[in-house]
């Protein structure tokens, strides 16, 4: 990963010339009352620092970024960590009076924890390719991304990724959209031997209880089909609702997710490990003074394929079947834009957030409830 990103670092470098530097920084802090999703809480303070350097070399069609993270807990900060992200991307158009667009792009990213919690350090590839047409009646997009994540420590977890997807997004005079997108998505893992945790979830440990062993991790498929209407309904007030449907397309498996919730949705609820329907809106208004309100909420219906229920801290027989959830979201947040035109600042942005999940399931140490509030500042200079 070092000589990949010391080779990535050094194409960057030779690209510079006369162009546009953009350098972004962020500070943000919210307290969270249960930080491990779990339904026994635990609250801590967490803050977040983050820099994002972007540059455009003069007459090109690539752009160069860095994106440099680190998450701080204020009561745990054994868990603290870092993340760095070296990325490129690419566009231009093309076709008749060139109304379509090729986008293109890569991204490394690392994560580094402290030693207690190293296994969840990772590198990653991330690339992209895909088009936009323009049809004159409707916009058709369709393109391809893969992700390869290395985790040097659990490595019978390290995947590779692929997506495969088409869109059309549809306007209308009456300033309302329409989109629809099928996506088909695989994932396989590299591990031969997988230890499943034999007795329920806790906290601060990965799959270290085990009584029983799977002698291969299986690869995980799905289709996902989304449907989405946006309406305009005033100058400065839209509104869209989504339906989402997700199927898993592997029959049955035995890929269990982890058992520590940690700043990492992946591992914790594997998006390949449970077949879904969701239902989302969102709500935009732009207040006097350019103050803007976004408000949110989802329900999302998930049926596990293959991970088994506990009834309760004491089951360790996973006796409540397989696990279904049903999880309600609520967000909201409020921003403000600052423009100060110096030579050394462009901008400042002030932003308040709240973010409530309730998640209900079978499984008891599923069965939480959880808030978040806090907000965060933005420098652009």
């Amino acid at each position: 990963m070092r000589r990949i990103n010391g080779f990535f670092l050094l194409l960057l470098l030779s690209s510079f010339g006369f162009g546009q530097i953009h350098t972004t920084v962020k500070f943000s802090s919210y307290q969270d009352d249960n930080l491990y999703r779990s339904p026994q809480p635990i609250q801590d303070l967490v803050s977040g620092l983050g820099i994002h350097l972007n540059y455009l070399p003069a007459n090109s069609n690539m752009n160069y970024y860095y994106d440099g993270n680190y998450i701080r807990f204020n009561a745990k900060n054994d868990r603290n960590f870092y993340t760095h992200s070296l990325g490129l991307n690419y566009q231009t158009n093309f076709g008749k009076e060139e109304k379509n667009t090729f986008y293109l792009g890569g991204e490394l990213t690392g994560r580094f924890d402290s030693e207690t919690y190293s296994y969840y350090d990772y590198s990653q590839f991330y690339g992209y390719l895909n088009a936009r047409y323009n049809l004159d009646f409707m916009f058709l997009k369709a393109g391809y991304n893969l992700r390869y994540r290395r985790y040097a420590n659990i490595p019978d977890l390290t995947n590779t990724r692929h997506y495969l997807f088409v869109q059309g997004n549809k306007s209308f005079s009456t300033r309302t959209s329409l989109i629809l997108e099928a996506d088909l998505g695989y994932k396989s893992f590299a591990g031969q031997d997988y230890l499943l945790s034999g007795g329920g979830r806790g906290h601060g440990r990965m799959m270290t209880d085990n009584s029983s062993t799977v002698a291969e991790i299986p690869s995980l498929s799905q289709a996902v089909f989304l449907f989405r209407v946006a309406q305009s309904l005033h100058e400065k007030i839209g509104l869209y609702v989504q339906y989402r449907k997700q199927i898993s397309l592997g029959g049955g498996t035995s890929y269990v997710n982890g058992n520590d919730y940690y700043q990492d949705e992946e591992l914790f609820d594997d998006p390949f490990s449970f077949e879904s329907d969701a239902f989302s809106s969102q709500l935009t208004w732009i207040f006097p003074w350019a103050v803007k309100l976004k408000l949110g909420g989802a329900f999302t219906a998930k049926s596990y394929i293959s991970e088994t229920a506990y009834e309760s801290a004491s089951d360790s027989l996973a006796s409540g079947g397989i696990r279904s959830d049903d999880q309600k979201t609520l967000y909201l947040n409020l921003s403000k834009k600052f423009f100060v035109n110096k030579s050394w600042l462009n901008s400042l942005e002030l932003s308040l957030n709240y973010n409530y999940i309730r998640n209900a399931s079978n499984s008891y140490w599923y069965d939480y409830k959880n808030n978040m509030l806090g907000g965060s500042l933005k420098w652009n200079f």
